[in-house]
Parts: structure tokens; sequence; C-alpha cells
């Protein structure tokens, strides 16, 4: 009485907090709510090891169906360690458990249907034998662990040596992140009683280690965030929704009154995602609601469907059929549960669904018929993809359990699955219900008659009701084009086979065209026309008529009509849209109430029949100018046009591909271009969302080291002012280049968390107290709150010194916003912020979590149908290898097989709608080559883009037509379908990505039952067994190497013949070998050469007949085989020149000779090859006169005898021969891997310690940079040599620098007439170098002058810096000739200036750009005479001819002068000095300007600066952006001031106050009862005890 009491006089708000705290006080110590979808889990560390006694148990309840429940790792594994893992989840609301050790991947999974909110008990354990067993509510699953089974396997467990166990419950924490091989979904819902089991067997308590985004009990947010006016409030633990079921109100929280109707034209659909993480799920309890209205002329459609395939196909489907209403579910086993309406329902009023499942019972009730089923059998449950749809579908042809596969037309109300509303869904744009096909109309609208689409030139209906006799044919139509075919068919006139009916568009008329054939070869054609302006989108009204006698056409009432007196039959069906060819001149827009014979066609019964062909029902919106009314809507900034032969988007052909644009031509990461071929490093543009809305984002890609590094570049400005002394607390929201908050998260998801950011803080008595202080925020604008100890150190000291804080972010990146607030501050207070850009990391080679190999050719994976989208990468080593097959379904035929058609060529073989296809990609990567490429395959109708690496091909079904559905298995690396000559990968496969969904492969196969499918990608080339280069091709069970050079031997080509060489310093030496029989002069040869030389013998042989081989270089480029074929010398000529190459680089050119009875084939370096037809015909006696043919160059003597008196010998010179033979210089350069056929001809051995010029080795002298500061090397075999010409220095390695200061008054002048004699050669050339360096902007660097007694003759050579700018000017007297070349070169480094010249030809170059040659004044001399002096540093006094009136001194340093080999400034810091200097020091000039990828990429982030701050600080030296492609005009990220809020006393209202002392009273109260029952138990029971006693005392005494 009491307990009512204190109910009733409670209000609800003290109900709610007492009812609240008693179940808080009631929960388990160690419950606990995860109540934060992003970041929330609690982590603990239990004492286990790798191989003893694991286990835990506890209870959860959740409203997700796939979460982390809990995962188990170690902290501290060394590099190279094996990989452990232990994770137990809901997936698909089945619990499974995975056991992940080295690549042993094992699972175990039990139950179904765990997101119903309900308490769920879960206990594990794994003993050291490992035997792993799972247990939910009693009953258990139990495995023995094939990783402790193995010999192997078991001493790795037990040898690991991390001990740092860590248990993460709910979700990942940040030390887990790295550790687990995927995300997680986190858990939303409740745990408690967790206990963990003890090395001795024991399950108890341990404490948390960790929790966020947790708080304690079991929490119904329904107790405290009941927002909901009507209805019943729902708990998700994050937050609360409203169920508005049946209430009569709607909205967020069914605060509106009434219910929102929607209108269905035929061509719309609801699509609902049921589970938002877009994976299967298995349910066997749910609630849907259905309110339709459907009028008379609409008997058939879908109202609802959901399906799947995974593990058993199971569906719902509500359905229209003849006006009756029909439910059908089936879950897999036995016959499907049907409910059918009594009557028809399609009577203009509302009506009623509803189903409820709940485990095995079914309810259907439609209006006031109701039906309730017990499901039978062992499957009881609805296993449903994660897309629902309501209205239709967007292809619903061949779906289990649809008979009908019309769209709906009609209406609906109170739409809900379970508490979701639909229709309220689509009006707030969720994101998880999605309205196709238009604008949505919430209103319930009059929809008439409904029209047939046809949206091409192609589209058409095939009407087979008239063969003979009279034709009444009826139909309205509307469109914007002014030509087509309406009406066509085939007549027979008086049994002639080859007349045809027309009715027309012409020019915007109606035209009626009937072609009665031939007679007597006069054709019979006859046409009329009516109407105007029929393509003005208006309907028209159209009858055709064949009645005795006449044919008529009546338009809008109008009628025209052709006699006829013969008989007419028809010889093809009507077809109405287009001719019976298809072809594109047919109609294109609406049609609708067509009649025929007297029948009324259906739209709904048309269009998924054999009737229609490309024919669409979409509300008639492409009647319209396709682009004008959206039908044809073009993607990315593509461009409608709409023309008289049809309609078409013209796309950016940089970017975006297909008929809509809607194909991105780039990748979506740095990591997919490395993976497709492009290794090369730089800028490069990703495309993180697909097709999604957002363009593609400019990125920087790094591929130089193993990892594969992306950089994104923000506005946030180096060294940017964050605090000091006086300065307001400050905002900063940062821009990331072409991206989104969303997106950002999107790609540091995909990279796996890998990423890191630099933060530099700079602080002079500022320090940063980061959580404090400063605040930093992620791309979901959560705080980061993890920093590296780094952090900690300096700045916080808030010391009268500048100092660093330094380090890399790697939590919750990017950084997008900070908030700085300026406190502490002194006089002296400073601090600057450089931030890095956003740098994300992936590796070069695939995840094992996420890669398999196939081992032989039968084994492949099975995933479900493919719907929108595919991607994956392979490796494979064989041609004719089926790498997937999309394989056909039972009722639908829909298809894609992929295979590697040719080396270069991948092939994609189509069924889609019943027609085959065939798709082969050229492919500019071999894909037998054992390396990764990448395989994507995405469908956005009306195209399939088929990409291969980075080539692609197209192809498109006509618009109207849908690509799919695709019924059958998607198998990967293989099928049991494998067509003849195919067969199935032996291989990898990795990376698989499935409509946007990332594919762990792992839950698709099971090692232990299919040994030929194995985790990770383990290939026979992984320990590149391979040697000398040699590319190992991978077979997967062994390998083959393919060796670099054809001197290279052996199975591994570890016998590298290529070592052997030698090399020829003179031109007249040669080595000399004599074999022991003539196959040199018919067997395969090979070699290699290297050389400087233009021409030269590299090798002769011939034999005691005079048959012979020679191999000579001519001209750089032509390389020359020659041969006697009898008495006739063939030559074979390859010319390098053709490919735009010479031979006498200096590399190593590889020369092959392939002979054969017939041929013989010259190859050069395995690209270029010629051949000759003339066959191999060697002498059989002796000759000595001259050969035919071309010109013998290489004559041994001939000795004037007999054959019968010659001395057998062959004889190979090899490098040259001797004077007396040719002329033909011999190779100065190398030999080496000398081939005969098959047998190595040793070269080491023939050259002997006393031969000179000849040498054993080949060293490359100008290989390793001998040549200093840019100087040109000449190889000279034994040595080498440098011309310093062009560099401004000198000296025999060119590392002699000799410069000089020149101050703007300095100069030096060297007078030639002491010293030099000219003759008219010597006055026909100059050449002049020097280097300089400067930071000034003019000056006269150099000039040489004549004397000054004809000044009307003047001659000069004059070179300035002009405005950062050198320019030359050449005057012998005619004027002078002026060559600029733009700078800037005053930018303090050293640049080198070449001026030459020969007759009146002038090149000029600054830092060997390598200048234009310029040709001097026409008339002007070509002879330099009377040369007075050189003079540099500036002009001198008083001269102002020469064009260096008003010209300034130089300021800067000169280096390396030399004019016609004379260098003044060696002579003047010499032994002898010019006369005529004037403040010219000696001095080193500035370092040559490196490019920048010669520049290092130092980790200098800044220098600390001492004392007071100035300015803006110190001076750091490194730049927090880099290498980000074109440039980003973007505004620097600027600090908004931010205004602390001050803290206020939190007022508490008094009701508030009153109920919580109620409240607590009766807590009180309730707690006293407790304890006074507990009392009041105890002292009966004492009292019992007593009585006890007392008996046991007095029976003694009975007893006497």
């Amino acid at each position: 009485m009491a307990y009512t009491c204190l109910s009733t006089a409670l209000p609800t708000a003290g109900i709610s907090l007492l009812f609240l705290t008693f179940v808080t006080f009631l929960c388990h110590v160690n419950c606990v709510t995860f109540s934060d979808p992003d970041n929330a889990y609690s982590q603990y560390l239990p004492n286990w090891t790798p191989d003893g006694r694991q286990g835990a148990s506890f209870r959860f309840k959740s409203v997700r169906s796939d979460a982390l429940l809990l995962l188990h790792h170690f902290n501290n594994r060394s590099a190279g360690e094996a990989v452990y893992n232990f994770w137990i989840e809901l997936k698909g609301a089945k619990l499974q458990a995975t056991h992940v050790f080295e690549t042993f991947v094992e699972t175990v999974t039990i139950g179904s249907g765990l997101d119903n909110d309900q308490w769920q008990s879960v206990d594990y354990s794994k003993d050291s034998a490992g035997s792993l067993t799972l247990r939910l509510n009693g009953k258990e699953q139990e495995i023995k662990l094939k990783s402790h089974k193995y010999g192997l396997a078991r001493e790795k467990l037990s040898a690991l040596t991390y001990t740092d166990s860590v248990v993460t419950l709910g979700g990942l924490a940040p030390s887990s992140s790295e550790m687990a091989p995927r995300e997680f979904s986190r858990l939303l819902g409740c745990m408690e009683k967790i206990k963990f089991l003890s090395q001795n067997g024991v399950l108890q308590d341990i404490p948390v280690d960790s929790t966020v985004g947790t708080t304690d009990g079991c929490n119904n947010k329904c107790f405290t965030e009941n927002h909901c006016q009507q209805g019943q409030c729902i708990n998700q633990y994050y937050r609360t929704v409203c169920d508005c079921f049946d209430t009569g109100y709607e909205g967020q929280y069914c605060q509106q009154k009434g219910n929102m109707e929607l209108t269905f034209h035929g061509q719309n659909y609801i699509q609902y995602q049921f589970n938002k993480l877009g994976q299967t799920v298995s349910r066997d309890k749910f609630r849907i609601n259905l309110q339709f209205k459907v009028g008379e002329e609409h008997q058939a459609g879908v109202l609802f469907y959901a399906s799947g395939s995974v593990p058993v196909e199971t569906y719902l489907a509500v359905y229209m059929d003849n006006g009756r209403i029909t439910v059908k579910m089936h879950t897999g086993s036995g016959d499907p549960m049907v409910t059918t309406s009594d009557t028809a329902l399609n009577d203009d009023s509302w009506h009623k669904i509803f189903i409820r499942l709940d485990g095995r019972f079914l309810l259907v009730v439609i209006d006031d018929q109701s039906n309730a089923n017990q499901i039978s059998g062992d499957m009881h449950q609805l296993h449903l993809d994660p897309d629902v749809y309501i209205g239709g579908g967007p292809a619903l042809k061949g779906k289990p359990g649809l008979p009908v596969t019309y769209n709906y037309i009609g209406c609906l109300k109170e739409a809900y699955v379970d508490y979701d509303n639909l229709i309220g869904g689509v009006k707030m744009n969720s994101s998880m219900i999605t309205f196709n096909g238009g604008t949505p109309i919430f209103e319930c609208v009059e929809l008439g008659h409904t029209p047939l689409t046809f949206p091409n030139k192609r589209s058409q209906l095939i009407l087979n009701e008239w063969t003979t006799g009279e034709l009444n044919l009826k139909f309205t139509f509307r469109t914007s084009f002014p030509d087509g075919i309406l009406v066509h068919a085939l007549i027979s006139i008086d049994d002639t086979p080859d007349g045809f009916l027309n009715v027309h568009l012409v020019n915007g008329s109606l035209e009626l065209q009937v072609d009665l054939g031939t007679n007597g070869g006069t054709n019979r054609q006859k046409a009329v026309n009516t109407g105007t302006s029929l393509h003005n989108t208006a309907w028209h009204d159209v009858h055709l008529a064949i009645r005795s006698g006449n044919i008529l056409l009546t338009v809008d009432g109008r009628m025209v009509g052709i006699p006829h007196k013969h008989s007419m039959v028809s010889r093809s069906a009507i077809y109405m849209g287009s001719d019976v060819s298809g072809a594109n001149t047919g109609f294109e827009g609406c049609m609708r109430q067509i009649h025929i014979q007297g029948n009324t066609l259906s739209p709904l019964k048309v269009i998924n029949s054999d009737m229609a062909n490309g024919v669409t029902i979409d509300g008639c919106q492409i009647a319209l100018n396709p682009c004008a009314s959206g039908e044809l809507e073009c993607e990315n900034g593509g461009a409608c046009t709409h023309e008289t032969n049809g309609t078409k988007c013209t796309c950016n052909a940089k970017e975006y591909t297909g008929s809509r644009c809607q194909f991105p031509l780039f990748k979506k990461s740095c990591a997919d271009y490395y993976r497709a071929g492009d290794r090369e490093s730089g800028p490069k543009r990703i495309d993180v969302d697909g097709s999604g809305p957002v363009p593609a984002a400019h990125v920087m890609c790094d591929f130089s080291t193993g990892r594969l590094k992306t950089t994104i570049e923000h506005n946030f400005k180096a060294k940017t002012l964050l605090r000091s002394y006086g300065g307001p607390h400050l905002d900063f929201k940062l821009q990331y280049r072409d991206m989104t908050p969303e997106l950002l998260a999107a790609f540091v998801k995909h990279s796996s968390g890998n990423c890191r950011q630099l933060f530099s803080y700079w602080c002079y008595e500022s320090p940063i107290r980061l959580g404090k202080f400063t605040r930093v925020y992620g791309p979901t604008d959560n705080e980061i709150s993890e920093y590296p100890d780094r952090f900690k150190t300096q700045c916080n000291g808030n010391r009268q010194t500048w100092q660093q804080d330094i380090g890399y972010m790697t939590r919750n990146l990017p950084i997008t916003r900070m908030r700085v607030l300026n406190k502490k501050q002194t006089e002296f207070t400073r601090a600057t912020l450089t931030l890095g850009p956003l740098e994300c990391f992936e590796s070069a080679a695939a995840s094992k979590p996420n890669t398999v190999t196939f081992f032989t050719p039968e084994s492949y994976l099975t995933l479900t149908p493919l719907k929108k989208s595919l991607s994956f990468i392979f490796r494979a080593s064989a041609v004719g290898n089926v790498v997937f097959h999309q394989m056909r379904g039972d009722k639908i035929p829909n298809s894609i097989l992929g295979y590697i058609a040719e080396e270069n060529l991948f092939t994609f073989e189509t069924n889609l709608n019943g027609k085959t296809d065939e798709v082969s990609v050229a492919t500019t990567r071999s894909m037998i080559d054992g390396e990764w490429h990448t395989i994507t395959i995405d469908i956005n109708d009306p195209d399939i883009l088929f990409i291969v690496d980075n080539d692609s091909e197209i192809l498109s079904v006509p618009i109207g037509q849908s690509i799919g559905p695709f019924r059958g298995r998607l198998r990967l690396g293989g099928t049991p379908e494998v067509p003849a000559g195919k067969e199935g990968l032996m291989g990898c496969i990795s990376a698989v990505t499935k409509d946007s969904e990332d594919i762990f492969l792992y839950d698709f196969y099971n090692e232990f039952k299919q040994d030929a499918i194995q985790p990770g990608c383990k290939s026979k080339c992984a320990k590149n067994p391979c040697k000398n280069g040699a590319q190992c091709v991978d077979k997967w069970t062994s390998y083959e190497c393919v060796c670099a050079h054809p001197a290279q031997k052996g199975k591994n080509c570890e016998i590298d013949n290529t070592k052997d060489m030698v090399s020829f310093s003179e031109p007249t030496v040669h080595l000399e070998y004599t074999p022991s029989s003539t196959d040199l002069l018919t067997s395969n040869l090979h070699l290699s050469f290297r050389t400087y030389q233009s021409d030269a013998l590299i090798f002769y042989a011939n034999d005691h007949l005079h048959n012979f081989v020679q191999l000579e270089l001519m001209d750089s480029a032509v390389l020359i085989f020659k041969y006697n074929s009898g008495r006739q010398i063939v030559e074979v000529m390859v010319d390098s020149r053709d490919e735009a190459m010479l031979l006498n680089d200096g590399a190593w050119v590889d020369v092959s000779i392939e002979r054969d009875a017939e041929i013989t084939v010259l190859k050069v370096n395995g690209e270029m090859m010629q051949e000759a037809g003339e066959p191999v015909n060697l002498l059989t006696e002796y000759y000595d006169g001259p050969f035919n043919g071309a010109e013998e160059t290489v004559m041994p003597p001939r000795v004037f005898v007999s054959s019968d008196k010659v001395d057998n010998y062959t004889l190979a010179l090899i490098g040259g021969a001797p004077d007396l033979m040719t002329s033909l210089p011999g190779l100065q350069g190398c030999i080496r891997g000398f081939m005969i056929g098959d047998e190595h001809l040793p070269l080491k051995p023939l050259a002997t310690r006393k031969m000179q010029g000849v040498s054993t080795q080949c060293t490359d002298n100008c290989a390793q940079g001998a040549c200093q500061n840019n100087g040109e090397c000449t190889e000279l075999w034994s040595s080498f040599r440098c011309n310093c010409s062009s560099t401004s220095y000198s000296g025999r390695l060119c590392s002699k620098d000799v410069g000089a200061n020149f101050q703007s008054a300095s100069l030096l002048v060297y007078p030639f007439t002491l010293y030099e004699e000219e003759s008219d050669k010597s006055t026909e050339m100059d050449s002049l170098t020097f280097g300089f360096s400067t930071e000034t902007d003019s000056g006269v660097l150099a000039y040489i002058r004549s004397d000054d007694e004809q000044q009307d003759m003047d001659k000069s050579i004059v070179v300035k810096l002009m405005d950062g700018n050198v320019e030359a000017s050449v005057d012998f007297g005619n004027g002078p000739t002026t060559i600029s070349i733009e700078g800037p070169f005053n930018d303090g480094y050293r640049h080198v200036v070449a001026l030459k010249r020969f007759g009146n030809r002038i090149l000029f170059d600054v830092d060997n750009q390598d200048g234009n040659y310029t040709t001097l004044t026409d008339a002007s001399p070509v002879q330099f005479t009377r040369r007075a002096a050189l003079v540099a540093g500036g002009a001198e006094y008083n001269v102002t001819r020469f064009g260096l009136d008003g010209a300034g001194g130089f300021q800067g340093c000169i280096a390396g002068l030399d004019y016609n080999g004379i260098k003044p400034l060696e002579l003047l810091f010499g032994a002898y000095a010019p006369s005529d200097s004037i403040g010219v020091s000696k001095a080193q000039c500035a370092m040559l300007k490196m490019d920048e990828s010669e520049s290092s990429d130092g980790d200098n982030d800044g220098d600390m600066t001492s004392g007071k701050p100035a300015g803006s600080g110190s001076s750091h030296s490194r730049s927090s952006q880099s290498g980000i492609s074109s440039e980003w005009n973007v505004k620097p990220a600027e600090g908004v001031e931010y205004v602390e809020p001050k803290k206020q006393k939190t007022k508490i209202d008094p009701e508030i106050i009153k109920y919580s002392i109620i409240a607590a009273c009766a807590l009180v109260i309730l707690l006293l009862l407790v304890l006074i029952i507990r009392m009041a138990c105890k002292l009966k029971q004492n009292d019992k005890e007593e009585e006890a006693v007392t008996m046991e005392e007095m029976t003694p005494l009975r007893r006497k």
C-alpha cells in the first residue's frame, strides 16, 4: 500500500528518475552502455600469453546487426613476428568468432537474429592444445585450431616474445586500430557480467584499463530523451527515434497529425537500405505496413520486395496481379507461404496490408482478411540483401517469388518497415531511403492513362494481332522530334512479298506511305500527308484503318487515305516506334491508349513482355527535349546537346567518359595508379568517391620507396602566428584541396589510418598545452585527444628562449580545425605553427587478410551477385586464365566472364538482356608478367565501363534498358563453367571491392577444406630465386627464370657469361680465336658491345675456303651483318635512327643473329630487327676470286692454289682485324657474353697479359660522376677525359675554380695586342665562356672590343646582365645582332655563359640549355680583326661606344673566364697579371644551381633562435607544403577571434529539485524496506537456529 501511494504521489519525471536509479542499482557492477557510434570502447589487460589459456564471458544486447564485441591482440609484437588476432563480432545478426595466426584464419559462427535488443549470453575459451569453444545462450560450437595442430606453427606460437595482452570491447581502441586486420562497426548497446579467464582456468573480474564513449549501467535513453509526442519511443542507445505507426501522426517526433501520401507513376520506386552497413542481414522479427490505392485501369504491380541469396535464397514479395494482392514469403526450405486477397482491390479506394514476423510466427492482414502461419522446417529466417524496394525496383524481371515484375502505379501512405516511416524518410531526405524515377509528389493525384516511352530511335513495340483482312489501330503520341517511324509493317500485295506500310513523321507532318510492290517493273508507291508541327510535345490522336478498298489515316480528326484494289496480307508483325530492322530512324517520344483490333494494350504487361524492345515507363519525361526536361542529365559538367540525329553528352575528355559523363577517368588512390602500372611519382588526380558527386582531387603520389605515399595540401600557411602579447583567442578552419571533411575521413579510413601530419610549434614564453590551451579537431569535428609525448617536453616549460615542439600527429586525422587560447602571456609571448600536409601511406604489396592465392585452376571463391561495381587486383602468368565470372541465374541469363585472351588483351564476354557481346581491352602492360594488375567494372545505366590497368572500353545498352540484374553467383579466380581452351586462374587476387564495399576475403573460403586456396599471395618468386637480374615468372606451384641476357644460363640464370668481357683501348688491337669447326659460320650468334666510335669492325670470321661472317658498326647508328651465300655477299642492316637512338652512346648494345637454312635475322636490343632471305650456303671448294653483291670490306690473304692443297682452318677475329686485311677501324670499347649457338666463347683467356691495349675488364670510368660540376666525360676505356668548357671550372676533373669578386667600380682589362697574332682562321671564330653569380639586376659581365684607330669600324662582342636576363650583342661594323635569354639569373646561384661564333653563325647559351644558332646581320663581315682587349666586370672609363653607353658595373663574382683559350683570371692570380685590374679580388663563386630532383629532402624542421623574439619569430626553413601539382589559388586560413564564454553558475529548476528530493526520499525508503526485510529474515533465521540448538540440548535429557 505504501508503494502504491508513493507511485501515485510522484509525477512522471520523478517516476522515471526513480526507475532509472533503481535499474542502475540492480545492474551488475561492470554493466556498461556503449553509446557513441563513432568512438566507444572499453579496454582490458588480461594476463594472457600467446600459447596459454584464454577466454572470457559476458552478456550483451544491441540493435545493430554488425558490430565488434571483443578483440584480443598483443601490443608489443616485434618486427617480423607472426600476426595474432582474435575477435568476436556480430555479423549479419549472427555471432562469429575469428582466430588469426600467421596465415591461418579460422571462424566459428553460431546463432541468428541477435540484433533484437535482447540479452544474449556469450562465453568462449581457448586452451593451449588449440581447442576453441564458442557458446551462445547455452549452445556451443567447438573447433580444433589448425594453427595449433601443425608443429611448426605451434613452435612459432610458443616462441612469440610479445606479452602485452589487450582486449577491447565494443569497438577499436587507438592501439587496437593499428593491430586490427580491418575496420569494425562499433557496438550500440550494453554489456554486463564481463569476466576473463585466468591462467588457472577461473573466470574473474579485472579492472578496466581505459574506456571512451561509455556510461555505467544499461541506459535506456527513452527514460531521459523521450521527445515523442505520440507513438512509442525506440532506444538506439546513442539516440532515440519515434515509432508513429498506427497513431494517425507522423514526423520526427510524431507531432504532425495525418499521414503523408505518395504517388507512383510506374517509373518511381523507393529504395530502402535495410542494413545501413550495406551487408546481408538475417531477420526473424520485423513489421511491415502499407496502405495503397489503385485505379481500375491498373491491375498489376510490385508493392514491396526484399530478397537474398546467401546462405540460401529467401524473399518477401507483395504484389498485385489481376487486381488482387498477394503476400509471398520463402525462408529457404519447404514451399513459400502465400496469402492472396479474396477480391480485387484496384477499386480506387484505400486498402491496408500488415505483415508481422516473430520467430516462426507469421501474420498477414489484408484489410479485414487475416492469415496466421507457423513456419516449419529448419529455416525460419529471411536472409536479405541490404536494399529493399517499395513500389517497384530497378530490374525486377527474373527475381525469385515475383510472377509480376511491373512497377506499381497508384498511391501509398503509412508505409512502415519496423519503425521507419518510408514516405516520411523520402520527405526528410533520409540517407537510408532513396526515391528513384523523378521528383516525389506528396499527394495522391489522378494518374490517367499510362504512357509508354520510346527513349531512342531503336525502341519498338512488336504487335502480332494483325495478319490479314481489316486493320484497326488507334493510339496517341507526343514528341519533340520532327522525324521518326510510328508504325511499320511488311505486307504482301496480291501474293507479291515486297510491299510495306509506313506511318512516319516527316518534318513534323504525319505521312502514310504504302508500297504496293512492283508490277511489270513499275513501282507502285503512294504517300499522303496530314497535320503540321506534330512534334510540338502535345498529345495527338492517330487512327490507322485498312478497310475494303482503302487505307485510312486519321490524325486529330483529319482523315487522308490511299485507295487500293488488292489483296493485302501481313508478312511481319506491326512494329511501332521503328521498322523491322530496328535501325536508327525510329520514333523518339511517347505513346499511350494503344488499341489494336479492338483490344487495349496494358502498358505494364507490355513493358515486361517480348513485345517491348527498349520501351520504358517513366511518365513520358523524354517526350520533351531530353536536355531541357532533364531526362538526359549529363554528369560532372558534361554538356547536353539535343539535335535531329539524337541527344548526347559531351564530356571533358580528360576527366570523364560514358553516355552521361558518369565515369571518372581518374583512379581512386595513388595505390590504384601504382598497381595499374603507373610507377612515376608526381602530381596526380584521384577520385575518392568514384562516380559520386565530388570531383577529382589534386594530390601528390610518391612511389619512390616501398610504401606508397599520398600527400594532400591545405591552406594553413607555414609559420602562422598563433600567439602574441595582447593577441586574441583564435579559431582556425582549414581547407584541404578538393576535399570535403567526409571525403577526408573516408580517405584516411581507406588508408587503414596509416596517416600522419607534421606539427611544428615554435614558442617563446608560450606553452602549447594541447587539449587545454590548444585544441585540435579532426574531420568529424571530434577533438584529437591523443598526442605524442614529444609535444609535452619543450614549450610547456614556458622558458625565455626559442623552443620547438615537433612531431607527427597520427590520430583522427587530418586536422581541420584549431582553437588557440592566448593565455599565460608575457611581454615577449610569441608562437608560430607550421602544419605539414596530410600524408597517408599504403603498402605496395597487397595485405594478407584481403589476399588469396589460387594454386590450381579448379579453385575459385564464391561471392554474392554483382550489382553495380567490382574492382580487384590480380597476378597471373598464363594466357587463357579465367579471372572472374559473374554467372547467369536460373531465370535471368545475364552474365559477365573475364579472362586473359592474349598477353596484351583482356576480354569480357557479356550476356545482357538476351544479347551477347565481347568487349576486349587492349592493354599497354603484359597481363602475364606476374605483376599486380587492376580490374574495374562500373555499371551506371546505360553503360558498363571496363578498366584494365589504365586502359578501358565501354559497352552501352539502349537507353531505357537496365544492365542486369545478375542473379547467379560471382566467382573469383575461376568458374565451374570454364569455356573451351580456358582454365581457372593460378595466381593471386586481392583488394576486392564490390558494390562500394571492401570484401574481407577470409569470409568466403575455408583454407582447411580448400587447400588449393591459401591466404596471402604465396609467390614462388617471393624469395627472388632468379639471379643476375633475371625476371621470375611465377607459376604459383613452380617458377621460371627469364634471363636478362642470352649469355646467362642455368635454371636460375646463375651462370652469368656477361661477366666474361674484354675491352679495347686502341683501334689497332684485336683478339684471335681458332674454333675446331665451322659452326661459327652457320650458328646463331649473340654478343654485346659498347663504344663511343662512329665506325668499327666488331668481329670477323672466315675459313680456309673463304666463307665468312662479319659484324660492323657504321655512322654511329647502323649495324651491319655480312655473310656469303655461295659467291654472293648478303648484307643485313639495322638503322637505329629509325627509333631515334644511337648505338655509340656508351651503353651496352645487345646483338642477336638468328640463322637457319633459309633466313638470317639481325636483332638489336631485342626490338629493332631486319632479316635477309638468302640461305646459309657455304662454299665447299676453295674460292680466291671476288664476291658478288655487297662490298667486301675485310679481305683475308688469298693463296692461288687448288683446294686440296689448302690447310683446313677457321679463324675468328674479335674487336678488329689487321690493317693489311681491312681499312675499317678496330673497336675501341668492350665486348661481352659472346655466344655461338648455346656454347659460350670465353673471351678473357684470349687476352694475354702481354697484349697491349686489351683488358679483361670493362670499367665505366665516366659512370660515377668522374667529371665534376657538370663537366662532360669522354670514355677512353682505360681512363677518361673531362671537357670543362661549359662549366666555368677547369682542371683535369673540372674541379679547379678560379673566380674573382667584382664591386660596381671593379674592372679587369686584358690587352690582346701584346700577345696575339691574328690569322684569317682565328678571326672567323670566337669562344667566350665564364660563370657568374650575383643578386643585382644589371651590369656589364664581359666584352671584347676592337682598337681605337678606326671608330667607324668598331667591332665588339658584349655580354650584359639586363634586369636579371642575360643579353649578348655582336657587332662587326654593320649593326649589332642581339640575343637575349630570359632569367632570372640574379638569384645568387652560379650560371654559365657560353658564346661560340663560327663565321656568321653564333651559338649563345646559358646553363647548357641547348641554345639555338643565330645568323649575323646580312653583309656583316665574318672576321673579327684588330681585337684590342677583353674587359670583365664593367665598362672602361669614358668608353661609350660598343653599345656600352650608360652601362653600369657588375657587382658579384665571375669565374673561369676563357676567351679563345686565354684565361685572364688564372693569369691575374698567377705569376703574371694583366694591367688595368681595378678592385678585383680573388673569390670562390656560388655553386651551380641543382635540379629540385637532385636536392635533398632533409628533415630539418627549423632552427632555434635565441634572444628576444622579433618579427615572426624563428627562422625555420622547412615548408609546410611540398610537391603538389598545379597552382592552387586559395586564401590562406585566417584565425577568427574567439570569445571564450564566461562560466555561469548553473541554475537548477526548483521543480527538478523538488522531484529529485522526492525521488531520493523514495529511494531511501526503498533501501530501508530492503534492509528491514533482510533484518527480519535474519532475526527469524537466528530464532530458528536458537530453537534448533535448544532442541538439540534437550534431546539427551529426554533420553535420560
